[in-house]
């Protein structure tokens, strides 16, 4: 495939998983009132206001991916940053499964695009980034 090419579809490619985090942190940003909770969670203070903080910061990585879009074959650190951050985040929730049951496979499905894409697609700027500088 022609560098162009490989360019055009990662960004695509890169757009499209960018959609998980984005939606998934706007309607967490509900806190313990998201309608995608299975159980009603308690009210209290802390909870609510970490998950909206967490939320708001996977909204943070999606535009970051947003960003880097036009530029992606330039931006090797910030991309990195960006996909190590959600790398870092399905270790989170790999530990969470160490300590508490999955329960719920869409939750095992999550951990593993969170564990697997980041470093496919890292690997796969690296290449359009060197090809770009040759």
């Amino acid at each position: 495939m022609k560098k162009n090419a490989q360019r055009k579809t990662l960004q695509v490619v890169t757009g499209i998983l960018a959609i998980a985090p984005l939606s998934a942190g706007l309607i967490g940003l509900s806190g313990i009132y998201n309608p995608l909770f299975l159980e009603r969670l308690p009210e209290n203070p802390v909870l609510d206001s970490n998950l909206r903080f967490l939320n708001a910061m996977s909204v943070a990585v999606a535009l970051s991916f947003y960003f880097i879009i036009p530029v992606i074959e330039k931006e090797t650190l910030a991309y990195r940053i960006v996909c190590c951050s959600i790398f870092s985040g399905g270790v989170g929730r790999l530990i969470s499964f160490c300590y508490l049951d999955a329960g719920f496979f869409p939750l095992f499905l999550i951990l593993m695009l969170e564990m697997v894409c980041p470093i496919i697609i890292m690997y796969w700027q690296q290449r359009i980034a060197s090809e770009t500088t040759d």
